[in-house]
């Protein structure tokens, strides 16, 4: 059985944490696997919780298991990997993933088949990243000095009839413009062609639509893209596939 498992980055975050193994009780010999961009303070206090745990056997950030083409390997988010492996297991073919939430990732990821392998190999070759519908709003609210605060909304009209209206339709529609043009030109630069594209994250809805329309190949979605690269992870270190 697996369970997947997000938990807003919160100063209760160990407490709750706490609370819910307390309710869930584990099997011994339970593998837990641990991501997080948190602080690393943050995250070691989450981790030793978790050796703590009754049951729990910990795996903190496993290797995505993916060849990282890219300049600075070290820098490179995990979240964005584990999407990467998710959505590469998804499609088994050249992949643009796009993570839409409090920022805007669109990756590239391709396959490479390793015959000695039991799992598929892929080479993650970067992409970009960009500010979420939240922070678009905040950052129009603190630069202008008599701007209201507004909340994005998916399917808001560009021509917007009043101010707020107006800032309605910045985001939405400046988001969803921004994410088309990052696919399209992410596509080209990693030389794909017809490539599939996964969407996932909270601000899925505001992009859903147009990219579904302008998916150049097979499309897919997935809300748990991240937590299931992550699982997928932490079983081949399990298995001693890494």
């Amino acid at each position: 059985m697996e369970v997947l498992l997000r938990l807003p980055c919160s100063q209760d975050l160990v407490h709750e944490l706490a609370g819910w193994f307390d309710s869930h009780p584990i099997p011994s010999g339970t593998c837990v696997a641990l991501s997080s961009v948190a602080s690393e303070a943050q995250t070691g206090e989450v981790a030793d919780l978790l050796t703590r745990t009754p049951g729990c056997v910990p795996c903190v950030q496993p290797p995505a298991g993916l060849e990282l083409c890219l300049e600075d390997p070290s820098g490179v988010g995990c979240d964005r990997l584990y999407a990467a492996r998710a959505a590469l297991e998804l499609s088994a073919l050249p992949t643009v993933v796009v993570d839409a939430g409090t920022a805007l990732t669109v990756d590239a990821v391709r396959p490479r088949r390793d015959p000695d392998a039991a799992h598929l190999r892929g080479e993650f070759l970067g992409g970009a990243i960009a500010p979420g519908p939240r922070l678009l709003a905040e950052a129009l609210t603190r630069g202008g000095a008599r701007l209201p605060g507004v909340d994005g909304r998916p399917g808001a009209q560009a021509l917007g009839k009043d101010t707020p209206s107006a800032l309605e339709a910045g985001i939405a529609v400046g988001f969803e413009g921004a994410a088309l043009h990052l696919v399209q030109r992410v596509a080209d630069e990693a030389g794909f062609d017809q490539p599939a594209t996964v969407l996932t994250g909270g601000a899925a809805p505001f992009l859903r639509a147009a990219l579904r329309a302008a998916a150049p190949g097979p499309w897919f979605e997935d809300a748990d893209l991240v937590l299931r690269g992550l699982a997928s992870s932490a079983r081949e270190v399990q298995d001693g596939g890494l």
